[in-house]
């Protein structure tokens, strides 16, 4: 069966606990590995070459209503992505999390510190000095997304082209909801899903995809490799990674404490209060009541 759910955005939103809250229902099968990547903007070129790969990643369904995948990064394939969706999978269903952009773009940072993708010598302001040499019209690409962050918290244009593709087939959810009462957040996506929340047990569920600082960055990776290797092991016995995660963490990570400097925010407020802006005007046209409230200051 071709995937017919997809959490398609954003990075750093809260999509990864999403994805693992909603692969506890019975009736929704969860890919293998979560984050397939086959309509991302990097990959969208090399599909052909690769469904063989991406229809092995739900082997197993066995008639569930929902096959569900979750790959953050395809928000930033726009039209592209989103029609490649569509044609794949007539009649799918998206979900898309928005999140404080200012405060999205500080957690990829520190993200992306932890994994070694960027410079462990960056502070959070020499990291924004690089992001701003990308320039605000530059599409995403490979070569460029570690610093595309900065440009990727502009939802508007894109959220206009997941709608124009989607409609009523779009859910735009947003993060603030999900910290607030994450059950109460999820019952109303299994509204919208037509699923009965009650078969979700919440005493499996626990977030995901923490910000931490890794002594040992080669470890770092055996980890995550790891990780991913046994992510169909994860999903029908979570109990069994939570203790092994919580004994990692204390050998080679602890929490992430940096904060952002009341200069930089109020810097980037002013970069995205545009943005922002007409993404609310938008949003409100849609009917949706549950602004945030750094949408609405």
């Amino acid at each position: 069966m071709n995937p017919n759910l997809f959490i398609a955005g954003v990075p750093k939103a809260g999509t990864t606990s999403l994805f693992r809250y909603l692969a506890l229902h019975p009736e929704v099968h969860p890919s293998n590995p979560k984050e397939p990547g086959y309509f991302h903007p990097f990959k969208i070129e090399d599909r052909k070459k690769d469904i063989e790969f991406y229809k092995k990643c739900f082997s197993g369904h066995s008639g569930q209503k929902y096959a569900i995948e979750a790959t953050p990064g395809y928000f930033y394939g726009g039209k592209e992505s989103a029609e490649a969706i569509n044609d794949f999978s007539p009649g799918s269903r998206v979900i898309l999390v928005l999140r404080n952009p200012v405060d999205r773009l500080f957690s990829f940072y520190k993200y992306k510190k932890s994994l070694g993708h960027i410079s462990g010598k960056l502070t959070f302001e020499t990291y924004l000095d690089e992001c701003k040499k990308i320039d605000s019209n530059q599409l995403i690409q490979k070569k460029n997304y570690d610093f595309w962050a900065m440009v990727g918290g502009k939802y508007h244009s894109l959220l206009l082209e997941w709608h124009n593709v989607f409609g009523d087939r779009l859910q735009v959810c947003f993060f603030d909801d999900m910290v607030k009462d994450e059950p109460q957040f999820v019952a109303e996506i299994c509204k919208w899903l037509e699923l009965d929340k009650s078969q979700i047990d919440d005493n499996k569920t626990k977030v995901q995809n923490k910000s931490m600082i890794y002594r040992s960055k080669g470890l770092q990776r055996f980890a995550t490799s790891f990780d991913n290797r046994l992510s169909g092991v994860w999903h029908y016995l979570p109990w069994l990674k939570w203790p092994l995660s919580g004994i990692y963490n204390l050998v080679n990570a602890k929490p992430n404490t940096e904060k952002i400097s009341d200069l930089l925010r109020n810097e980037l407020v002013n970069y995205y209060s545009s943005d922002i802006s007409k993404t609310r005007n938008f949003l409100e046209e849609m009917h949706i009541k549950n602004i945030p409230e750094w949408m609405v200051r």
